[in-house]
């Protein structure tokens, strides 16, 4: 710290800065802080007098950051993550959220405390070994969420408002049957067609790229051959092992902690179960209810369903029947396997006392009332003390070790902070300095591995000033301090190590053009003769048939199956030849001889229940952007934020 101040402080900026500190010193003196005292600095958007902060704007961009880099499993460098995130669309998204609270406000609905306790425990986040966790939760909010525990909660309770005040518009949604019968009638449409498909990959034998060819591509697109531009780091690291020293745990106590991790693995292992939800209109008022269902005679319903089931009913033949959990009913209740934190805590109690082959008894969930069937309960591979014992030990040294660690790490970042090379560093800690060559912001190895890791070591501080890195944790057990030796930036690869490379493109790109030549060849034949057999032999390909295509029949390429949905109607007996391009390099023509309009009733049940779920879900979405719209058109909205952001 107090090297990056000596730095900035040299700094123009600085100095102005410094000045009129000094100004308004001498002018007002040390009071005149308290006229900027309840001055509040603008958000970056105001929502009817509501101020969004700048602060939560950042958080809510690094989350969206933070997502991506999950979704995509790290594989994607930290530069394209920044290109892919939109500040505007997600201020949006924020001022939606807040017409949305604005709104809850002002009918009234209020969350209540029991439901953000029952939402915490049931976040695998705040879980260890599947269980609720104080500390963790304690922890991990300001540390992985960047919230107070306060702010945490009232940002939650929020959300539940919101998630009530959406729900409420997406289960008033309805639609007719008459809009049931028409989206089966163009949904479910079919089509008769044949098509031939000029196959790149057929011609691509016959290829061979001329070395001036190979030469020419290589100098026209020699940015697709460059080397990632990379780091020689330098770094200590320091772990919970270093600090276990002296320490000592009894044989009994390590005795007692395996026990106790066989039994957790025993009581949490995997469950393999099916259930039946009888769903639940609150108190079953005219104004709140959908099918004006009272949790008491949802509990007789289920209760009569259960006897059924005892009297030796299928329980997967009634789930299909009555449950009334869209997303598994119809296969009958099923809920596959699940661990501890998968469910909300009413249910997961009852699911894990169960025994195989169990039926319960009813159970009231904030969803409905339910009845489950435990199926299975997963083996769990149990080892032995003597495999364990070390493991176990050490494990325990490490936690008693924990407070020394923390302040371990407080202070090696004092000192990184303070010292210009790693050296001093190094010494007072007693550790190597290690090196890592050809580390990019994709690759790296050991305690550089994490994508995370490195991404925030080479960042400005590291990179453009040449300070050293802050503490980063590596993991729970090890955390890093690094520094940037040497910076080699993007380098054309030489022809030789890319020749392959360049050769096979050329291959795939001269395949394309001969595959189009003959489509198109045959495309204009096609036209002027009757005899499609004759064209085929021709070409060396041949028909391939299908009746009946299902707009989401996946044997078919999509190109040709989207092009065969474009042509709307067909006289009997008449046929439209089309030629089709974006089949991967390949092409093909495509002949379409009818079309035929969906049936509700010759659909399977599986079809007719995916049509009623999607005509629900764009309902559902027509109705909250039609209300987000009205929200929006009474509201006074005042966007900050800078236009290219």
């Amino acid at each position: 710290m107090l090297q990056r101040l000596r730095v900035r402080a040299q700094t123009t900026s600085a100095k102005i800065v410094f000045g009129l500190i000094a100004f308004v010193l001498v002018v007002f003196g040390f009071g005149a802080f308290n006229l900027f005292a309840t001055f509040t600095p603008p958000g970056v958007a105001v929502v009817n007098g509501y101020n969004i902060p700048e602060a939560a704007f950042a958080r809510a961009l690094q989350n969206e950051k933070f997502s991506l880099y999950q979704r995509y499993n790290g594989e994607i460098d930290f530069e394209t993550i920044e290109s892919m995130v939109n500040g505007r669309a997600i201020l949006e998204r924020m001022i939606e959220h807040q017409l949305y609270v604005q709104k809850a406000a002002a009918l009234g609905m209020a969350s209540s405390r029991r439901h953000y306790l029952e939402t915490i425990y049931a976040n695998p986040l705040f879980q260890v070994d599947g269980v609720f966790d104080q500390e963790a939760f304690i922890t991990r909010v300001p540390r992985m969420l960047n919230y107070s525990l306060e702010a945490y909660e009232e940002e939650l309770r929020k959300d539940q408002i919101v998630e009530a005040l959406w729900n409420v518009q997406r289960l008033t949604s309805f639609f007719t049957e008459r809009e049931l019968m028409d989206a089966a009638r163009v949904g479910r449409q079919t089509r008769d067609i044949a098509y031939l498909l000029f196959d790149a990959n057929s011609y691509v034998g016959d290829i061979e790229p001329t070395e001036e060819e190979v030469t020419g591509y290589y100098e026209e697109n020699f940015e697709e051959y460059m080397t990632d531009e990379s780091f020689e780091l330098s770094f200590i690291t320091i772990s919970k092992a270093d600090y276990t020293e002296g320490l000592e745990v009894s044989e009994e106590d390590i005795s007692t902690a395996f026990e106790e991790e066989q039994r957790l693995a025993q009581e949490n292992a995997e469950r393999k179960s099916q259930h039946i939800l009888i769903k639940v209109d609150k108190n079953g008022t005219e104004e709140e209810a959908i099918t004006n269902r009272t949790e008491e005679e949802a509990m007789a319903l289920i209760q009569d369903i259960r006897q059924q089931i005892v009297d030796g009913a299928s329980f997967g033949e009634l789930a299909a029947e009555h449950s009334e959990d869209e997303s598994n009913a119809i296969f009958g209740g099923d809920l596959d396997f699940a661990g501890r934190g998968r469910f909300v805590p009413e249910f997961e109690d009852v699911l894990f006392s169960l025994e195989v082959g169990e039926l319960s008894e009813p159970v009231v969930t904030q969803f409905g009332v339910h009845l489950i069937k435990l199926n299975e309960i997963q083996e769990v591979d149990l080892a032995s003390l003597g495999a364990r014992f070390e493991e176990i030990r050490q494990e325990m040294l490490e936690e008693l070790a924990t407070p020394d660690y923390e302040e371990a790490k407080r202070q090696l970042g004092i000192a990184a902070d303070e010292n210009s090379t790693l050296e001093p560093v190094a010494e007072a800690f007693g550790k190597e300095i290690q090196n890592q060559a050809n580390v990019t912001r994709t690759i790296g190895e050991g305690a550089l591995d994490s994508f995370d890791v490195r991404e925030q070591i080479l960042g400005p501080d590291v990179l453009e000033n040449g300070f050293n890195s802050r503490v980063i944790d590596v993991d729970d057990r090890q955390a890093i301090v690094a520094r940037l030796v040497s910076r080699t930036p993007p380098e054309l690869k030489p022809l030789e190590d890319v020749r392959v490379q360049v050769r096979a493109v050329l291959r795939r790109e001269e395949a394309a053009r001969r595959a189009e030549r003959d489509r198109d060849a045959a495309y204009k034949q096609l036209l002027d003769t009757e005899d499609f057999n004759q064209v085929a032999r021709d070409y060396g390909v041949d028909w391939i048939t299908v009746d009946r295509l299902a707009r989401r029949d996946q044997e078919v390429p999509s190109p040709v199956r989207e092009e065969a949905f474009k042509v709307q109607v067909l006289d009997e007996g008449e046929r439209v030849i089309l030629d089709v391009d974006g089949v991967f390099n390949d092409r093909a023509i495509l002949v379409v001889t009818g079309v035929h309009a969906g049936n509700w009733d010759e659909l399977p049940q599986i079809d007719q229940q995916s049509i009623q779920t999607d005509l629900e879900t764009s309902h559902e979405n027509r109705d909250v952007r039609t209300f987000v719209r009205a929200l929006r058109n009474n509201a006074r909205i005042k966007n900050n934020l800078a236009p290219d952001s």
